[in-house]
């Protein structure tokens, strides 16, 4: 029972502290030197030792929670395209374009965190809007206006491709 009553309280811990959650561990990390390239490991390290929980288990919830809700953005977003292959915004071929494209980005996104930490705010101001420009120059040479494509590649429609 008292199991069950623990991983009762870390999975409602885990839903609690949502995108949220994420945000202010990014930032605590940040302010102790962010020793580490995962973010929640500090949440997951404090959750463990509060009540008396496998540290594995703990984070295997954290794991398991960021594929659902990567899954679900994932699943929102091929309907939001649908939606616009529907409108004839796009057509069928640019969505799955895009969609290569957003999954293109992640990787790279992925891949550079760790040398962009290291980068002054100028550098990384160079870096995205270098980004910016081979983002455009992609979408030019796939026949699509980004201003009908809001928030698709990040930017002020909500969280996409540029800013995961």
């Amino acid at each position: 029972m008292k199991t069950v009553t623990k991983s009762l309280i870390a999975a409602s811990i885990v839903g609690l502290v949502g995108t949220g959650g994420l945000a202010t561990a990014t930032i605590v990390g940040a302010e102790n030197g962010g020793s580490t390239t995962d973010p929640m490991s500090s949440l997951v390290d404090k959750i463990a030792s509060t009540f008396n929980l496998d540290k594995s288990k703990v984070q295997a919830v954290f794991d398991a929670d960021r594929s659902a809700r990567e899954a679900e953005r994932e699943k929102q977003m091929s309907e939001r395209l649908q939606t616009l292959v529907d409108d004839g915004t796009i057509t069928a071929l640019q969505k799955t374009a895009i969609e290569a494209k957003l999954a293109e980005l992640k990787k790279e996104r992925k891949a550079d965190r760790e040398t962009w930490k290291d980068l002054t705010d100028e550098q990384r101001k160079a870096k995205m809007e270098e980004k910016r420009t081979e983002l455009e120059n992609w979408a030019k040479e796939q026949g699509l206006d980004l201003s009908k494509l809001k928030g698709v590649f990040g930017g002020s429609g909500g969280r996409g491709g540029m800013h995961e």
